[in-house]
Formats: structure tokens, sequence, C-alpha cells
């Protein structure tokens, strides 16, 4: 996929060094501005990243855009139930999430107190989502430090849970691309044509069972066949599109809250 790199309308040099210590980074090729439009930056390529003083932006060539901005986090955090962090229970768990994305759900992990270690297999999206968490200021001291507090590795999933000893995390969460587009999620257009679309397979499960202690919960849209394909516990979310399973990996497993269940 060919991308390339240049600077907001407002370019200065200080921008365009930024650009193209960014460009070395991602082995990218960067360019100068001078002033075109967005279309005629898009021509001949699949995406631009725009580098601004305080935030990347990557445009796409089909329309969509993304930015990092832990919006999605911020509404789950002020709700008074997330039903993963109830999942998760009271106790601070070591949590591996396989699947990072835009990391809305290691911000929630982490805000609620758990050692977050996030994997993201695309490094244009990891760089991104990681500039994103070491650097967005929200109003909220609690949030900011709980985005610093995750640690980000860019990797294959499947790779990086072979390298990992047994039990070395408490958690292992998995939340795959739906496999049915849910309407009203426009924020993941952006992100969609960079996603990993890895089905998730029997060997990812016995790496996961392997490195969990405790359990292992994937979201996935409610009409996918994974839970009863690799024997998750199904907790159905009336009025909801996507839904969790777990598989407890031990006797020491935390108690599941009250839900409906096939």
């Amino acid at each position: 996929m060919s991308i390339v790199i240049t600077t907001s309308l407002r370019e200065n040099a200080k921008l365009l060094a930024e650009a193209k210590t960014i460009g070395e980074k991602l082995n990218l090729p960067v360019i100068e501005r001078n002033k075109q439009s967005a279309k005629k930056l898009l021509q001949g390529c699949e995406g631009v990243l725009l580098v601004y003083e305080n935030k990347l932006r990557l445009l796409n060539q089909d329309g969509s855009e993304l930015s990092f901005h832990p919006d999605t986090a911020m509404l789950r955090i002020k709700s008074s139930h997330d039903a993963l962090i109830d999942l998760l229970g009271m106790d601070s768990l070591k949590v591996l999430d396989t699947t990072m994305g835009l990391a809305s759900d290691s911000i929630v992990m982490s805000h609620a107190g758990h050692d977050v270690t996030a994997i993201e297999s695309n490094s244009l999206i990891h760089f991104i989502v990681s500039e994103g968490l070491k650097n967005y200021q929200s109003n909220s001291e609690s949030l900011n430090q709980a985005m610093r507090s995750i640690k980000t590795i860019c990797a294959e999933s499947l790779a990086y849970l072979k390298k990992l000893p047994n039990d070395s995390f408490d958690i292992v969460y998995c939340d795959p691309m739906f496999s049915e587009r849910i309407e009203g999620s426009k924020n993941l257009d952006g992100l969609r044509q960079y996603a990993n679309a890895t089905a998730f397979s029997e060997e990812l499960l016995q790496e996961t069972k392997r490195v969990a202690r405790k359990k292992i919960i994937i979201k996935a849209h409610f009409r996918d066949d994974v839970f009863e394909k690799y024997g998750f516990e199904h907790l159905i979310r009336k009025n909801q599109k996507f839904h969790y399973g777990v598989i407890a990996v031990s006797y020491t497993h935390l108690t599941l809250p009250t839900t409906s269940r096939v």
C-alpha cells in the first residue's frame, strides 16, 4: 500500500523535519506540501499521512481518514457500567490486548487499573496510535495517565504470543475485525483497510490458552460463529451488535457478571 508523508497546510521547517523523522522510522517517502490540496496529494497514492504540530492525520483514497482521539474510551469511562470492565473484575490484572487498533479497549482497561500491553500488527497504525497515547492531552489527568501507562508493541499477535513464556498474562484479550460492518461505526472506516484480516484460529486459541493465567476474552459481532466454533462462553448483550466470549483457563478465574448466556 503506497503511503506518503507530508505536513499540514501550515508547512514550516520544524514540521518538515518532523515529517522526515517519521518517514525514516516508517520507511515511507516524504514530500513537501507546497500548499497542495488533499485531493491532489492523493493522486497516485493510496494514503497521505499529514503531520501537524500536535497530531497525525491519515487521509485515505476512499475518503476515509484516521487520527488518534480517545473519544470512544472517554464515553465508556464516564459510563457507570462497562461490560468489559465487569468481566475483568475488581482486582488489578496484567492484560495482553492482542488487537490494539485505535486502543479504545486498552485505554478503558488501563483506566480501570489494569496493567495493559497492546499489540498492533500494522506499523503505520501502531505509530499513529502510540504517538497519540503518549502525547494526547485531555482535561482528565486520570485518562492521561491511563494512556501513558499502556505499553504498545508492533508485531503479529500469533508470532508475539509464541515468544511469550507460559502464564505470562492474567488476561489475553482479542478483538478481531468484525465479520460484518456495523452501521454507525464510521470512526472505524479509516482503520478498516489497514486492519489485520487474519481470522481467529485454533492455533491462536492454543497460544492464548498457554499464555493466559485466568481468562481469554474475545469481542465479536453477535452473528459471528467464533463463540461456538472455539468454545467461548457467549455472553449476550441485549440490543448490542457486538458480544463478548470468555474461556476460563484456570480454577482461579473471576466470577462472571450476571447476564444471559447461550
